[in-house]
């Protein structure tokens, strides 16, 4: 589901549920794309949701960046302010161990990234991601799912 030149087209009404994949690249100038801009062009229409791990997911990506020395410790407690203002709801509801299990099972996901899918499908949310294996997931359910990947 992309509009022209890989830009997300957002339902009327609908929500979505973003992954790491999608966030970072807002904060780093040589990961980001016209799908990403527009993603991020975009919070201020659309309920965004993500799984508690994002938190997790993206503090790891600025410390693995420090560490690498992508950027400076400044530039990441910059990022990290950023982050925290977001227009995301954080879902704080723990996915069903047999219903997370199924879905990585079945899918050859990670947990982490059956967390974005159980999400998405719980709350009948729109699925956004540049995770291969997580758009081929939900197009296996016939969930909607947005991204600029070709498959």
């Amino acid at each position: 589901m992309a509009g022209p030149r890989g830009t997300p087209e957002p339902a009327q009404g609908a929500g979505w549920v973003i992954d790491a994949s999608v966030t970072m690249p807002w904060f780093f100038p040589d990961e980001a794309t016209p799908f990403t801009e527009a993603l991020l062009d975009a919070l201020g229409t659309q309920q965004v949701w993500v799984p508690g791990l994002w938190v997790l997911e993206c503090t790891n990506v600025l410390q693995s960046a420090r560490r690498r020395q992508r950027i400076d410790a400044a530039r990441r407690a910059e990022i990290a302010s950023e982050l925290a203002t977001l227009a995301v709801h954080v879902d704080r509801e723990l996915p069903d161990f047999v219903v997370l299990d199924r879905l990585a099972a079945s899918h050859g996901l990670s947990a982490y990234d059956a967390a974005y899918l159980e999400l998405a499908l719980r709350r009948g949310l729109v699925l956004v991601s540049l995770d291969p294996a997580l758009i081929a997931a939900a197009d296996q359910l016939g969930h909607p799912v947005i991204h600029a990947l070709p498959l």
